[in-house]
């Protein structure tokens, strides 16, 4: 609501100084802006699912082709940004390409939002340097992990990417090309700090219970197989895990990747096999102690 309230506020001062409505400064252009806000479905993210809201309709994904740059918006052409996409395209403009390649690195220039929470004692929205060291940027500039707890993991960039540990992060720099490197991505730029003495059996809970709720049921994978990612993870959770759990999560994982509409089947497989790679013996602990390795948030 405050992000909505201030963007609506932007908009009327946008109007009231002349730089948007009819004729703009004697330019002869016209340009109208609407701000319209979503129920806060998590699909509503995919450009397709967003342009279904902006109908009307439940933020349901659309099958492509038709892209939405030849049919979108009522069924005409239109072009689907994010908001620091176009901030960067204005700026770009201003200044020049060279301007923006000069800073970042040759691969990943520019700078990128990071919304970082967690464990972590100056959470917060930064923009960063693309090639800025990672652990310098969360121990600085983001004040480190609370009472000075060592970083268990990260989520990069949202949690559909993969999850890396404390000593996978520690020598990375936060660009595109270290995070393929490391096997993960930057995402959409939702940076979560894990700290140690967390279970990561009980976070992994949580996602899978999160994308089984967001999900809008269209596509049979992702209608069932989050469901089942979800009931898998309450199970072993509450003591009943069975020695088949890991690998049949990895399984529902795997074939949820590519065969859904938008990425949401895809995103919550590759946030279950992530942690499982990276944190397997937790969970054979739990189904085989019927408890938690670690209690600890």
């Amino acid at each position: 609501a405050l992000g909505a309230d201030r963007l609506d506020q932007a908009v009327r001062e946008a109007y009231e100084q002349g730089w948007l409505g009819t004729n703009i400064k004697g330019s002869g252009m016209d340009l109208d802006v609407v701000v319209h806000r979503g129920a806060g479905a998590y699909i509503a993210g995919d450009e397709t699912g967003l342009l279904s809201s902006l109908e009307g309709e439940r933020a349901m994904p659309r099958v492509k082709p038709p892209f939405p740059a030849a049919e979108g918006l009522y069924a005409s052409p239109t072009v689907v940004n994010n908001v620091e996409s176009l901030s960067n395209i204005a700026w770009i403009i201003s200044n020049g390409a060279d301007a923006f390649k000069a800073v970042g690195t040759p691969k990943s220039p520019g700078t990128r939002l990071f919304s970082v929470s967690g464990h972590i004692n100056r959470p917060g929205v930064y923009e960063v340097e693309l090639g800025y060291p990672w652990m310098k940027f969360l121990d600085e500039d983001c004040g480190g992990v609370p009472h000075g707890r060592a970083i268990k993991c990260v989520v990069p960039g949202g949690v559909s990417s993969k999850v890396l540990t404390g000593a996978d992060i520690a020598n990375l720099k936060l660009s595109h090309e270290d995070l393929w490197d490391a096997g993960s991505t930057l995402g959409s730029g939702g940076m979560i700090v894990i700290a140690e003495g967390t279970c990561m059996v009980a976070l992994l809970q949580v996602l899978m219970r999160f994308y089984h709720h967001e999900s809008c049921g269209q596509c049979t994978p992702c209608r069932h197989g989050t469901g089942w990612l979800h009931r898998i993870l309450d199970r072993i959770v509450a003591g009943d895990g069975r020695a088949d759990d890991i690998e049949r999560l990895y399984y529902i994982s795997k074939f949820n990747d590519g065969t859904t509409i938008c990425g949401l089947g895809d995103a919550a497989g590759y946030a279950c096999s992530g942690i499982l790679d990276k944190f397997r013996d937790e969970f054979e602990y739990c189904i085989e102690h019927k408890r938690a390795k670690f209690g600890g948030n």
